[in-house]
């Protein structure tokens, strides 16, 4: 993630904090690329230290580069199509609830 698009993200979830749920199980990766690029608590308060290991699977084997365009990609879609909805889909399909406790 480059730095703009971290403060590009940034400014958009400080508009609309459950704008996080559009990146499905992405999320937890995009949360953590914030952080690699400065942000923290003031910019963004629910940039805590929760997150959802259950997810680390569909990571495992995957370049950033491939992680980066998985979470741009569900994005797009998911804002397209299931606006800030809390119900995602894996990679695999399977359905997958997204909930950041620093969130909500």
């Amino acid at each position: 993630m480059t730095k703009r698009q971290a403060y590009n993200t940034v400014a958009l979830l400080q508009k609309e904090p459950f704008y996080y749920r559009n990146f499905g199980i992405w999320w937890w990766y995009i949360k953590a690329e914030l952080k690699r690029n400065g942000f923290d608590k003031a910019q963004l308060y629910y940039l805590g230290d929760f997150t959802d290991p259950s997810v680390k699977e569909f990571y495992e084997g995957l370049t950033r580069e491939q992680v980066e365009h998985e979470a741009w990609s569900y994005q797009y879609d998911h804002a397209v199509h299931s606006y800030n909805s809390n119900l995602a889909r894996t990679p695999d399909g399977d359905p997958y609830l997204i909930h950041d406790q620093d969130v909500e």
